[in-house]
């Protein structure tokens, strides 16, 4: 279980800056369209429903992936399952999180929470390059990518990442 504690806040900004936020694979295909479903579209559609939750494929990648990464670390399939376990958990966590971030009604009571939401809210609509953590921001703050509005400018492309448009791509 340590070990999806320790891997999860890093995994979880890794995984938005440099796979989520990956430019466009150039021609119309099922893998632009897996792209634009994934996470381009959130940030397009940010009160999107439909756009908040990662598609079954990638789900399945990532545990299978994770399952194996584990399996290795543990060398062994058997020993690796608390650690996948204790990972599905740290996901359900993760969406439930950034749901409660979109939900407009939501309010959060502690001040970790609200200054997650703030940082995801900056995120989606001041600048995307920075708060890539969702669940927390260790990794922003070992990052240095923890920022407010106040510190960075504004950008002009936070709802249309690596060019995608809803626009000019349906």
């Amino acid at each position: 279980m340590i070990l999806a504690v320790i891997f999860a806040p890093f995994y979880e900004w890794y995984a938005h800056k440099f796979i989520l936020h990956k430019e466009l694979t150039p021609n119309k295909n099922w893998m632009r369209d897996f792209q634009i479903k994934l996470h381009h579209g959130h940030h397009a559609e940010p009160d999107n429903i439909n756009l908040q939750f990662a598609p079954p494929l990638a789900i399945i990648t990532l545990f299978v992936q994770t399952y194996l990464f584990y399996s290795i670390l543990c060398l062994s399939f058997t020993n690796a399952v608390v650690p996948i376990f204790s990972t599905f958990l740290y996901y359900l966590f993760y969406e439930w999180i950034h749901l409660a971030h979109h939900h407009k009604n939501y309010k959060p009571k502690t001040t970790l929470g609200k200054t997650l939401k703030e940082a995801h809210m900056q995120h989606h609509f001041h600048n995307e390059n920075y708060n890539w953590g969702i669940t927390n921001m260790l990794a922003d703050y070992f990052f240095q990518t923890k920022k407010t509005s106040k510190e960075i400018s504004k950008s002009l492309t936070a709802k249309t990442i690596a060019g995608y448009s809803k626009d000019l791509h349906q």
